[in-house]
């Protein structure tokens, strides 16, 4: 009952008792948890930010994307926006107004300590794209989703991708993943 308190009280600090009837349990329940269509993959890469080296060019992206694209049913795909950025539903108004964008990063299958874009890091990704790929194929996708970020090793089969990102997806892992 405190805790229930405690939210409505917060809840009205934000949004002020008057405007609630502006609004039917529906269209309320769509503002605070976004909305039930599918993902809209052409916004999202549409918003999408590339570091370590990739960009919307390279053949890991483009991977990336054709497996979100054709691979994955709608509820993987939602599992997917739910591994980067804990909420299995898209933004109301679109990929545009997700803050922190959504960003998609290359990772060194030797960076487990990985440091984030540090100017070494990312000189370092930026070099050893091609050397990567043959020693990544063991590296899960890892994600920090308070970032909305997505730390993909750069494998070196489309196959590999596919299965390491299904696996990572479907796991239902939190934090141990990292």
């Amino acid at each position: 009952k405190e805790q229930t308190r405690a939210f409505c009280h917060g809840f009205r600090s934000l949004v002020h008792p008057d405007w609630m009837v502006l609004f039917s349990p529906p269209e309320l329940q769509r503002l605070i948890s976004g909305d039930h269509r599918e993902l809209d993959v052409a916004d999202l890469k549409k918003h999408v930010h590339y570091y370590g080296g990739f960009h919307g060019a390279h053949q890991a992206v483009r991977w990336l994307w054709d497996i979100v694209e054709k691979d994955l049913s709608a509820k993987e795909k939602g599992m997917f926006l739910k591994f980067v950025t804990s909420c299995s539903k898209p933004p109301v108004l679109g990929f545009s107004h997700l803050e922190p964008p959504f960003s998609v990063r290359c990772v060194e299958v030797a960076d487990d300590d990985d440091q984030g874009d540090t100017v070494g890091g990312v000189l370092r990704n930026f070099f050893s794209l091609g050397r990567s790929a043959t020693h990544s194929k063991e590296r899960l996708p890892t994600a920090s989703t308070c970032f909305n970020l997505l730390k993909l090793p750069n494998y070196g089969k489309k196959s590999i991708m596919r299965e390491k990102l299904r696996y990572a997806i479907t796991s239902g892992a939190g934090f141990e993943l990292s």
